[in-house]
């Protein structure tokens, strides 16, 4: 067990130089794929890295002295499945009915090593299932594979490292390994109830990295003047190496020289680079940023330089205010000398309220970054209020851009016209409109769950019902509940595309179950075994202050479910809650907390009883976790207060839209500036 401790801090002693080296690669990872740095990803990450860590050290130490050093018991592997029971059952006197040696077989080598081996893939099998979305096969698959990693390892010598074998190759070791990966993915199951979903904390770090948060900005600007000192590094180098150096400067004047190479790379990386790049630095084209005006329209070139010159102007002033007061002296004559010969006298003093006034600025930025990410706000610095210029994320100018195109529902209904009169039916892109949001859901839930279809009578209804063909082709049982059949729409096209939608499924056999009409208790029963609900029921067409039924009974249920959370197991009524008087059915200002265990809720084109047009909610209305809205941003999405009703709104553009909203001349070719909103 001693070799176990040593073997573990050796581990916890290295570790840190793994975080140090994997620091980097991980945040611009993160940055990339997420945009933001979540604190609980960011622990099970480096917690999963210390856990490989140990788990090889475990494995692999300690290692030979000599590499042509022979272990006699590691020549031969060990191949007979279950040989450590063998071995325990005719060296021990174990007897099920002797308590007595039960203490002394738990002492065994034999035991002990095997429960070893069982927890050492505990930790995986967890990691497996919570943090990667495995499925239980793909975690027996993985399992067995590290398992066998290890064993081929030792059998190897390390990969031919060591000339022979230093560790035995042991069957027994990938049965208990695996054994261990499976108990752990077991265990996890009833944690998850209490953990938060990880791919609710992923969807939360993609809507936080819409937004350039101060992190990302800094670590981008680290980032290229890194760049500009390496590439000033190299030219120094280049120089000194072909005697170009000596020959053009005079002896001492190397740092000059390397001061004018730095200042040249910083002009081509914030300068021209930016301008050639429309607004990219080298980071920020890594870390997906992009500097704009503040309405999110491209920047000018010069708007480029004044950003950034103001910036090494200001950091460069403190500095070059030091260098004045501790070089301060009676070199000069007149006023200049008496005002020297002050400050050389008064040097500490003058020293010490730099000092405070760097720092007194250094807190200031700090209060200032907090109070930005309080107000959700972005964090401005004064020499982006100078240039009239800010950084965001690539996604967020994309979304801003499209925020400000939102047309009106009105307009969206002439634009699907021209869409439709220019060859692309309605029918192909309610296809793609239902597709999308089988998209969105497989997202959210990669495997397979129950999901709940709410499909009105409607067109919106027609996305509804090719979103629950999209999905039970990939696998998940579907519940869609209809209030008539599909020959009897009235809606064109989506009366076609149901009745073909329901063709399909019962000749190709689909997890698809179709409900027309049904009452409350198997309507409740639905929603209540689905972990998704898609509301299909009226789209961006509602408008009023009541839904009217069945919708307003069947948008009660899924939000009861949502904020009540499941039944109790065995009873027909749900448990006494907080909200059990149905607080989320009337028109709060803020929604109560979403229960834990509900399902997730995604609306098409937007949540039923919410006005595309105005964003006032109805009673009742449809509350969603996601809203995909389709070819363009409503206005009453994006209104004030929505979204507790849309949750995030989701753009799905079907089509290129451009030429379209052109000829309607709707907004020009770039978007129309707006007011600086800093």
């Amino acid at each position: 067990m001693s070799t176990y401790a040593s073997n573990i801090i050796f581990a916890a002693t290295a570790f840190p130089l793994a975080a140090f080296l994997i620091t980097l690669p991980y945040l611009i990872y993160q940055y990339r794929r997420f945009g933001s740095i979540p604190w609980l990803r960011t622990l099970i990450v480096y917690s999963f890295v210390f856990y490989l860590m140990c788990a090889y050290v475990l494995v692999l130490l300690p290692l030979p002295a000599d590499r042509s050093a022979v272990v006699p018991y590691a020549a031969a592997p060990q191949l007979a499945p279950f040989n450590f029971l063998r071995q325990f059952l005719a060296h021990t006197a174990f007897s099920p009915a002797d308590p007595a040696s039960w203490i002394a077989a738990i002492r065994s080598p034999y035991i002990y090593e095997a429960l070893f081996n069982v927890l050492l893939l505990v930790p995986l099998g967890m990691y497996l299932r919570y943090y990667f979305r495995r499925t239980w096969w793909q975690t027996l698959l993985i399992g067995f594979a590290v398992t066998l990693s290890f064993e081929l390892s030792q059998l190897t010598g390390l990969w031919g490292l060591y000339e022979h074998p230093y560790r035995l190759f042991d069957v027994d070791d990938l049965i208990t390994n695996t054994l261990g990966a499976m108990t752990g993915f077991w265990l996890v199951g009833p944690l998850m109830r209490a953990l938060p979903d990880i791919r609710l904390v992923n969807e939360e770090a993609r809507q936080a990295g819409l937004h350039a948060g101060a992190l990302r900005r800094a670590l981008s600007f680290a980032m290229d003047f890194a760049l500009a000192l390496a590439s000033t590094s190299a030219c120094m180098f280049a120089l000194r190496s072909t005697g170009v150096l000596a020959a053009v400067a005079a002896p001492g004047a190397d740092d000059g020289v390397a001061a004018a190479i730095l200042t040249c790379a910083c002009l081509v990386v914030f300068g021209a680079i930016p301008v050639l790049a429309h607004g990219q630095t080298p980071a920020q084209k890594l870390l997906r940023l992009r500097v704009v005006r503040p309405d999110a329209s491209p920047a000018r070139w010069y708007q480029y330089a004044a950003r950034y010159g103001l910036l090494f102007l200001f950091a460069a002033l403190p500095l070059f205010a030091l260098m004045l007061v501790i070089g301060a002296g009676a070199s000069q004559g007149g006023e200049a000398g008496a005002v020297g010969r002050f400050v050389a006298a008064q040097r500490e003093y003058f020293t010490g309220a730099w000092a405070a006034l760097m720092l007194a600025w250094a807190i200031s930025l700090v209060m200032r970054a907090r109070h930005a990410v309080r107000a959700g706000t972005p964090f401005v610095m004064l020499n982006g209020l100078m240039s009239n210029t800010r950084v965001m994320t690539e996604q967020g100018v994309e979304i801003e851009r499209e925020r400000r195109r939102a047309l009106n529902v009105a307009d969206v209904a002439r634009l699907e016209q021209m869409i439709a009169e220019d060859g692309t039916p309605l029918s192909a892109l309610m296809e793609q409109a239902g597709i999308a949001v089988a998209e969105a859901v497989h997202d959210w839930a990669p495997d397979p769950v129950p999901v709940a279809v709410l499909a009105g009578s409607g067109n919106n209804g027609g996305d509804g019902w090719v979103a629950a063909q999209a999905l039970a082709e990939a696998g998940y049982p579907v519940t869609l509940i209809a209030p008539d059949l599909a020959e009897r729409l009235h809606a064109e096209p989506a009366r076609t595309v149901a009745m073909s939608v329901f063709s399909q499924a019962a000749k190709q056999g689909l997890p698809l179950n179709v409900l027309i009409a049904p009452d409350a208790d198997i309507l409740t029963d639905a929603i209540e075994r689905a972990d998704v609900v898609v509301d299909a029921l009226l789209g961006t067409g509602f408008a009023g202050a009541e839904v009217r039924e069945p919708y307003a009974t069947w948008i009660k249920a899924a939000n009861r479910k949502r904020f009540e959370g499941p039944r109790e197991r065995g009873r027909g009524r749900h448990r006494k809650r907080v909200y059990e008087q149905g607080d989320h059915a009337r028109l709060p200002y803020s929604l109560p907390t979403k229960a834990k265990g509900a399902p997730f809720a995604v609306s098409i084109d937007a949540p039923s009883g919410l006005s595309a047009q105005t964003g006032a909610a109805a009673a009742p209305c449809f509350a969603a976790d996601m809203t995909v809205t389709m070819l363009a941003y409503k206005p009453g999405l994006i209104a004030p207060g929505a979204r507790r009703w849309t949750g995030i709104v989701a753009l799905a553009k079907l089509v290129d839209t451009r030429p379209y909203l052109e000829k309607l001349r709707l907004f020009d070719a770039e978007p129309k500036p707006a007011p600086p909103t800093l």
